[in-house]
């Protein structure tokens, strides 16, 4: 079946910022560059207009009134209504994220034969799956899924062979997929372009690690800046390297303290959120990803794009994503040893991480371009 129009349902969209927001209005743009009329539908936010069209995708906001649970269920029935009523402007349904609009999604697919897909969120352990399992109304959304079968897309190997794994989802309809990254924005910069962008965001010609993300505890930031501040403390002339730190969130006050607390204010440094994440990956020459779990990081992914080579805990799609040794070096979230190992092997050879960013670059062109992306959802919105 030929798709000339997809609906993305989502209860955030742009302009609101997280990565299955990002990961959305990507995949939006880029179907909409092949001729696809793409709607996305989410709720009002303040301050928003109702209707609005970015980048030629529409966006319909539902006013839902309430907060928390009654704001969602209102969410849940409007889009729900919202989807019988305008089933001659879709012909597929995007869900982002299995949160309960998922459940009237796979209802108003069932009655109107549109075809519904829902993309899961997170590592293993943080994962949708796994804490909906923490409470009632999780598990009834579960059961739910299992009688309905909307396809679920799993971002990464683990998740996918643990839920394929586990009796109690053995009615779950699931497909292995992946993120994709826009490889035409984030692209690599030359010699003299990455010295001008360290420049631009306030560095010096001096190696940089970066991390950009929710600086939240699974992130595993604060372990990471501890590991840091020993690496500083070896030997009576510390490298001169930097850590920038991109991101807000639960962490970050913490982060402060620790910072101060080990004297890192000199080459750790902390920006808050950033709107614009290209100028800190084009002055990046590592990108760090140090989280205990993971689904597939957009922001990891964006960095390869950018020619950044990778230091990731060997968990979830970075397992996947980064080849150890060729495109960047994976170590156990839980092992300090192997973290600093990282590091030190960067910190020794100034141009290993340039030879491993040309190959990460390499693996984000070829694996996870956005347009390879939405050509094969296009295949899979198709599917009867």
């Amino acid at each position: 079946m030929k798709i000339s129009s997809v609906l993305m349902l989502s209860q955030t969209f742009h302009p609101v910022i997280g990565g299955s927001e990002k990961q959305a209005l990507e995949i939006s743009r880029a179907l909409v560059k092949r001729g696809v009329k793409v709607t996305a539908l989410t709720r009002l936010r303040p301050g928003l207009p109702a209707e609005e069209t970015v980048d030629g995708v529409a966006i319909r906001r539902l006013a839902c009134p309430g907060s928390g649970a009654l704001n969602s269920a209102v969410f849940l029935l409007k889009s729900f209504f919202w989807m019988l009523a305008n089933r001659a402007s879709y012909d597929a349904v995007h869900v982002h994220l299995a949160s309960s609009p998922a459940v009237g999604a796979a209802v108003a697919g069932r009655l109107t034969g549109k075809r519904v897909v829902v993309k899961l969120g997170g590592g293993k352990g943080v994962d949708e799956i796994s804490l909906s399992q923490r409470t009632f109304l999780g598990r009834l959304k579960l059961a739910f899924f299992r009688a309905a079968r909307p396809e679920l897309l799993v971002m990464n190997d683990e998740v996918y062979e643990w839920l394929r794994g586990e009796p109690a989802y053995a009615g779950f309809d699931l497909r292995r997929f992946r993120n994709g990254v826009d490889t035409g924005r984030y692209t690599p910069p030359l010699y003299n372009e990455k010295i001008n962008a360290k420049t631009a965001v306030g560095l010096d010609n001096t190696p940089v690690f970066l991390f950009v993300g929710r600086l939240s505890p699974e992130k595993r930031v604060k372990e990471f800046v501890e590991a840091w501040a020993e690496i500083m403390q070896e030997g009576a002339a510390p490298p001169r390297i930097r850590l920038v730190i991109v991101g807000g969130g639960p962490e970050e006050a913490a982060l402060r303290r620790a910072v101060a607390d080990f004297g890192l204010s000199q080459n750790v440094l902390l920006t808050g959120p950033k709107d614009d994440l290209l100028p800190y990956y084009r002055a990046a020459d590592v990108f760090i990803l140090p989280s205990i779990s993971e689904g597939l990081s957009n922001s990891m992914l964006e960095a390869m794009a950018c020619g950044v080579a990778v230091m990731a805990s060997r968990v979830g799609g970075a397992k996947e994503a980064v080849a150890p040794g060729v495109s960047g070096c994976l170590f156990d979230p839980l092992n300090r040893a192997e973290l600093k190992d990282c590091i030190r092997a960067f910190v020794a050879d100034p141009g290993l991480a340039l030879r491993m960013g040309e190959q990460a670059r390499k693996t984000a062109v070829e694996k996870y371009s956005m347009a390879r992306v939405a050509d094969e959802l296009l295949a899979i919105y198709g599917e009867s």
